[in-house]
């Protein structure tokens, strides 16, 4: 022991002094491996918006499990940090910031915008660092990357330009998602559809030339205004007449002709069978245009949700307006048939709950098919594995699905696009804008200016460089450095669920394009984190956890199991603060235990190998208990170590704690203290048995595990020390045998707890056992005895009388009576029983109610029926047994 070991175990004593002894040895770098292999997780950079969140904490959890894993299996480890400069989210929060000054963005210059962004970056982007380093993160600090720094700049320029020349990156007209409030761009998975209450209208147009007649039914009669025609379904026979004829209609209020045509978008199951064509509103009217080659820019309402100069006399009126005043001139004009309620989704703004507008715009895009094309051929031939397998389905709909990503935005903090204009318009792209100047001068032969292009990209255009952009990887094709020679591709892709359209399959798009390679080997994707009662965290509902919180109460380590044994990469985690304090109780479990070992080994073995050939040696001197735990110990390591390779971190967690708890503290220990005087190889043992889990679990708690490592006087930091394999063989006859005694504390334990015997009290026992399992029994009875405190105790081959004895059955001719009256408080125990008692008699009296609710019996399911019954005869029964128990004490 080389350290004193004190009996209280407080994390603030040494979590920020070893994480500041690991940063300044420089244990989180990359050293050469000694397996040939390699690891390399990039973390997903948080955005710097505000502090890290609880969800943040998951992440970066689950990527130090791995990333301390293979560090310690000695494979070459790469954890690389970075923060995103959130175009989007980043820029909301500042104009909310600009707001409470009673300023906005378009009252300042642009400048002066990007300086307010960049304060508010550098702000967070320091509150993130102090999180990061409070929050365990053991990545290589000299390689942080930030999405908006010159480096990543000139490589999201150079992915424009070379995407660009390739002809994948083209500008267009196509219908897109406005957000009037942010004043941009968003995509169809930023925007939140929301049943509501409206109203449907029936609008007559008539045939032109004609006494005919087609009833339109719609919920946006505003843009009628700009309708270019009326589509009806193939298959419809009333129309068949009319659409051979080549007949048209007459637009009412502007009194214009236009089409009636043939398109199977129309859903013969809604309205009236007959759909007003208006593209450069609705996403389906576009397409229906584009089919029939209709005019498609014939934009009547603005961003802004206001009306254009071509709404003739409701120009510049707000849409509601404009509707309610449509309305009543149809009215007037006897074209408006009749007006029904109807529910309907309309869009809104995920960040500002604004209505979405839904309309035609010219817009940048990458052209996807060509791209997605090597992505599924990758997908197919395995180059990539999703854990876990039920994401595959998500994917494939994502994947054999897209469509061409829109990636421009109407932002300025944001990565402006790469494209300059000359005064007629004429487009250069180019890397910096003295490259473009060159190309124009070229071109036309003369000096001018350019006009830069005034929208941004979007955010997940530079985030899809990421993977290998941290690596510094050369983006114009020349010799490659050394970290992308050595890391490429990442091991693992760790993120939520949730982004695996925004981020995921745009990285696999971009890598597959520029390397010809998977980004990634493995993408591992998380579940979400939500309060414990299963609700999304959220300032607004006050259920929003700041982790740093949680740490400052119970501890790094505590937090960090909570995250990761209770989280599956196929389930939500459902978030209860009891649970980290309960972490934090059975970490101090665990220091007491070492803190015990440590006062109990005069010298301690620092050559775990050698320490193993001892044992593996001398197996047959040794003690059965001793055999046993190396057994079990042998069991978890490959258990725990097929887990982590398996990225099934919960179930390693599990059966970590409850192997430490149940078997090593519970049962063991007391095992050692009753023989440690009569074993010559105990001490050695334990010593082993602790340093095998301590290793074991440093993925996972790595903060305690470290200064119990040191304390024992292990020799090294455990940060660098070899994984836990163990290389002895399991005994699995001996922990089946073991198995029985176990069984049997377990029972007694919760026959003291069942009749409230305090801790401090002794019971009477008796085990009943035969043959082969009292041969098993008789050599540990003592320390049965010794573990559920019973003073009078002994092993009998006959069933003892056992009226007034509770007692359990084992398994077949091994059961246990245990005699509780010397350790119960006789007054109080009776009191318990007779308020059990009145509460049972209560509960049978509601399921009779039930039970003779002749409607309940008569038209509720069987199985209900059933159910209930079985309720009644199992409450029965307890109220007998209380009164039993009750009864034996008069």
């Amino acid at each position: 022991m080389t350290k004193e070991f004190p009996k209280k175990y407080s994390p603030k004593d040494f979590e920020e002094l070893i994480y500041k002894s690991w940063e300044e040895n420089w244990k989180f770098k990359p050293r050469k491996s000694t397996t040939w292999e390699q690891f390399y997780i990039p973390m997903p950079p948080p955005n710097v918006t505000s502090k890290l969140h609880i969800g943040h904490s998951v992440m970066l959890t689950l990527e130090d499990i791995m990333t301390r894993y293979h560090r310690m299996k000695w494979d070459a480890t790469l954890m690389i940090p970075g923060t995103d400069h959130a175009g989007i989210s980043t820029q909301v929060k500042v104009e909310e910031k600009l707001a409470a000054e009673w300023k906005s963005k378009k009252s300042i210059s642009r400048e002066e915008f990007l300086k307010e962004c960049w304060d508010w970056n550098d702000l967070y982007w320091w509150q993130i660092q102090q999180q990061f380093r409070k929050m365990w993160t053991s990545c290589d600090w000299s390689k942080e990357k930030f999405t908006f720094e010159d480096s990543m700049n000139d490589k999201v320029n150079k992915a424009f330009v070379d995407l660009y020349n390739k002809g994948l990156i083209y500008k267009w007209e196509y219908m897109v998602n406005y957000d009037p409030v942010l004043d941009t761009v968003v995509s169809d998975q930023e925007v939140v559809h929301k049943e509501e209450k409206g109203k449907l209208y029936h609008i007559t147009y008539f045939v032109s030339w004609s006494d005919n007649e087609v009833i339109v039914a719609t919920t946006r009669p505003e843009t009628m205004l700009w309708d270019v025609a009326v589509a009806v379904h193939p298959k419809d026979k009333r129309y068949k007449k009319l659409l051979k004829a080549g007949k048209k209609l007459i637009l009412p209020i502007v009194n214009k002709e236009i089409p009636l045509v043939a398109d199977e978008m129309v859903d013969m199951e809604f309205g009236t069978w007959a759909v007003k064509i208006t593209p450069a509103h609705d996403a389906n009217d576009f397409q229906v245009g584009k089919r029939h080659w209709l005019p498609l820019d014939n934009i009547v309402i603005w961003k802004d949700g206001r009306m254009t100069a071509v709404a003739w006399i409701f120009a510049w009126q707000d849409y509601k307006t404009a509707r309610s005043n449509i309305v009543e001139l149809l009215k007037s004009k006897w074209n408006l048939v009749k007006i029904e309620d109807h529910v309907s989704k309309v869009g809104y703004g995920e960040r500002t709950w604004a209505k979405i507008e839904t309309i035609i715009s010219t817009q940048w895009f990458v052209k996807i098919d060509p791209i997605v094309k090597k992505v599924i051929k990758g997908y197919r031939e395995k180059d990539f594995k999703i854990v876990p397998q039920r994401f595959n389905k998500i994917f494939e709909d994502w994947i054999f699905n897209l469509r061409d990503w829109c990636i421009s935005r109407q932002l300025l903090w944001w990565h402006r696009i790469p494209v300059w204009y000359w005064p007629d318009w004429e487009m250069f792209c180019a890397e910096t804008e003295e490259l473009a100047l060159e190309t124009a001068k070229a071109h036309y032969w003369k000096d001018t200016s350019l006009i830069r292009d005034p929208d941004a990209l979007d955010t997940w255009f530079s985030s899809a460089l990421w993977p290998f952009a941290v690596l510094d990887y050369n983006m114009d094709g020349w010799e490659q450095p050394d970290l992308v020679k050595e890391f490429y591709p990442a091991s693992v892709l760790e993120t939520g669920h949730d982004i695996i359209f925004f981020w995921v399959i745009r990285m696999l798009l971009f890598w597959y394009e520029f390397t010809g390679q998977t980004p990634f080997k493995t993408i591992y994707l998380h579940g979400l984190v939500r309060d414990k009662i299963g609700r999304k965290m959220s300032k607004s509902l006050w259920n929003w956890v700041d982790p740093v919180d949680m740490i400052e109460k119970y501890g790094t380590d505590a937090l960090r199991l909570t995250l990761s044994i209770w989280n599956t990469p196929w389930n939500d985690l459902k978030f209860d603060e009891a649970n980290v304090e309960n972490n934090m109780f059975f970490i101090n479990k665990l220091w007491n235990a070492s803190r015990f070992v440590s006062t109990n080994l005069e010298k301690v073995e620092t050559d775990v190998d050698k320490l193993e050939s001892e044992l593996e040696k001398n197996y047959d001197s040794l003690m059965f208990h001793e055999k046993w735990i190396l057994s079990r110990i042998k069991y978890l390591s490959d258990l725990v170590t097929k887990a982590m390779e398996d990225f099934d971190f919960s179930e390693a967690g599990q059966e970590l704690q409850t192997f430490t708890k149940n078997e090593f503290c519970d049962y063991y220990i007391e095992e050692f203290k009753l023989t440690k005087d009569n074993s010559k190889y105990g001490a050695k043992v334990i010593s082993y048995t602790l340093n095998k889990l301590l290793k074991l679990w440093h993925p996972y708690i790595p903060f305690v595990t470290e200064e119990i490592y040191h304390k024992i006087g292990f020799e090294g930091d455990l940060i660098e020390a070899a994984w836990g394999n163990v290389n002895l063989k399991r005994n699995e006859e001996i922990e089946k045998e073991n198995t029985l005694i176990l069984d049997i504390i377990r029972e007694i334990r919760s026959i003291r707890a069942d009749n409230n015997v305090m801790p401090n009290k002794t019971i009477g026992l008796q085990i009943y056992a035969k043959n082969k399992n009292a041969e098993i029994i008789s050599p540990v009875l003592d320390l049965i005895a010794w573990i559920v405190k019973a003073d009078d105790y002994k092993l009998v081959d006959k069933k003892p009388e056992w009226e007034n004895l509770a007692f359990g059955v084992i398994k077949a001719w091994v059961e246990v009576y245990v005699d509780t009256s010397n350790a119960l408080d006789v007054e109080k125990e009776v009191e318990r029983l007779k308020e059990q008692i009145t509460d049972t008699k209560e509960y049978i009296a509601i399921l009779d109610k039930k039970l003779l609710n002749e409607s309940f019996v008569r038209k509720a399911p069987e199985h209900l029926v059933r159910a209930e019954m079985d309720k009644k005869a199992q409450a029965k029964d307890k109220l007998k047994k209380l009164e039993e128990k009750l009864n034996s004490f008069k």
